[in-house]
Order: structure tokens, then C-alpha cells, then sequence
């Protein structure tokens, strides 16, 4: 392995992080206007909120194949960063919920 390789390991990495700490933060947006939709109107709400479900698709599943399919490092990076952060920020919503 040379030098060149390291580094462009190291900038798919990072690149993997940045992506998953954006679409992570997105995603929960979309999440909670989701559930506000399906609160309000059942599944007829959701045909309002039908932007924030093509984004979760598109963040959870389409977004990481093709991403995999171009560096294995990069998609794993994006991986751990967008459930670690969903995660947490999703629990932070719930959190800021039972508070109200």
C-alpha cells in the first residue's frame, strides 16, 4: 500500500461521515414529519408528507448501495454515522416529547 491509497482511504472515510451526519440529521426531520402527518390523519396524512419518505428511502437504502458500490470504506463510514446519529437524534425527539 502507498501513500496515495492511504489517503484516498482516508478521504472516503471522511467523505462517508459528512454524508451520514447530513442525511442522519435530514432523516430525523423527515421521521418526525412523518409521524406528525400519520397523528394527524392516518395514512391519508401521508400523502402530504410523501417528500420526507422518498428522502428516507433514498438516505436509507438507495444512496449507501450506490455508495458501497464505489468504496466499500466510505459506505461503512456512512453507515455508522447515519444510525448512530439517526439514533440518537430520534431518541432526543422522543425525549423532548414526553417532556411537553
Amino acid at each position: 500500500m502507498d501513500f496515495s491509497e492511504i489517503l484516498n482511504y482516508l478521504l472516503y472515510g471522511f467523505s462517508g461521515l459528512c454524508f451520514g451526519a447530513s442525511a442522519s440529521r435530514y432523516s430525523v426531520l423527515a421521521t418526525v414529519n412523518l409521524l406528525e402527518a400519520y397523528k394527524k390523519n392516518g395514512l391519508t396524512g401521508l400523502g402530504s408528507a410523501w417528500f420526507g419518505l422518498v428522502f428516507l428511502i433514498i438516505a436509507a437504502f438507495v444512496f449507501p448501495v450506490w455508495f458501497i458500490g464505489r468504496t466499500t470504506v466510505g459506505g461503512f463510514c456512512y453507515y455508522a454515522m447515519f444510525i448512530y446519529f439517526y439514533n440518537k437524534g430520534y431518541q432526543l425527539y422522543v425525549n423532548n416529547r414526553r417532556r411537553r
